[in-house]
Formats: structure tokens, C-alpha cells, sequence
């Protein structure tokens, strides 16, 4: 009788496999947190950014107009003729259209600022959406945009 030549076992074991998706778990554990926080400050960056160029927008406006655009008016003044008190003399559209914010919400404009009390406030409602909180981001950040 013949032997048949046996085959070397090539399967992993189950320690092995178990040692595997210990090893992912540990590394998902750490490099997850690290995304989401980079994530969340390229929102703040992101925000930042049009805020500023929110800023030289109504910069330009008020130039053209001797006074930015009133609460009522707000930034909507930038993409289309605002109506009521006080009417502009010279409007022209500066923006084609306004954008949200990385976390959905419309950015907000106060004139005059609670922040800068002798210009106005633009600014985003951040990652909890309401005015007010300490995560608003706006013209008046120290590392912001005025």
C-alpha cells in the first residue's frame, strides 16, 4: 500500500485570526479620533475662510454705500437688491450666491456687532448650530479674520 504524501497545514489558527482583529481594533482606536479631529478643524478653517471673505464682501458694499446693509437687509444685500430702510444708492451684485456653513446652518450678520460695536458681526453658529454658544466662529475670533 502506498502512502499519499501528506500536506502541510497552512491555515491560520484561530489565535492568530483573534490576534489580527486585536491588532485593527487597537490602531482603528487610535487614528479614529485623530480624523474626526482633523475633520473638525478643517470646518473651522473652512468657516474661517468665507467669513472672511464674507467680511471684504460687505467691505465692498459699504464702501459703494457709505454703510453696510442693515440686520434686515443681511447678507442676502450681497445677491440681491435689498428693499426697505436704508435702500442703497449704488447696488450691484457682489455674490452670485451664499453658501452654509461646513456644519449646514446659514451664516449669521448683526449690524451694528455685539462683537465689534462700531462695524458688524458675520459670523457661523458652529458644530452646535445656535447663536450665542462659545463655539461660534466670527469676524471677531483673535485668530479670525478682524
Amino acid at each position: 500500500m502506498k502512502r499519499l504524501p501528506r500536506k502541510s497545514a497552512s491555515a491560520f489558527t484561530l489565535i492568530e485570526i483573534l490576534l489580527v482583529i486585536i491588532i485593527i481594533i487597537s490602531l482603528m482606536a487610535v487614528l479614529i479620533p485623530n480624523i474626526q479631529n482633523a475633520m473638525n478643524q478643517s470646518r473651522v478653517g473652512t468657516a474661517k475662510i468665507y467669513i472672511a471673505k464674507l467680511v471684504g464682501d460687505l467691505g465692498q458694499y459699504e464702501l459703494v454705500n457709505k454703510r453696510p446693509p442693515s440686520t434686515e437687509q443681511g447678507l442676502r444685500a450681497l445677491v440681491e437688491r435689498p428693499s426697505g430702510d436704508p435702500i442703497p444708492r449704488m447696488w450691484s451684485q457682489i455674490e452670485t450666491k451664499l453658501e452654509s456653513d461646513p456644519w449646514g446652518t446659514e451664516y449669521q450678520y448683526v449690524y451694528p456687532g455685539k462683537h465689534n460695536p462700531k462695524g458688524f458681526d458675520v459670523y457661523s453658529c458652529g458644530p452646535s448650530r445656535k447663536a450665542g454658544d462659545p463655539d461660534n466662529i466670527g469676524n471677531w475670533d483673535s485668530e479670525g479674520t478682524k
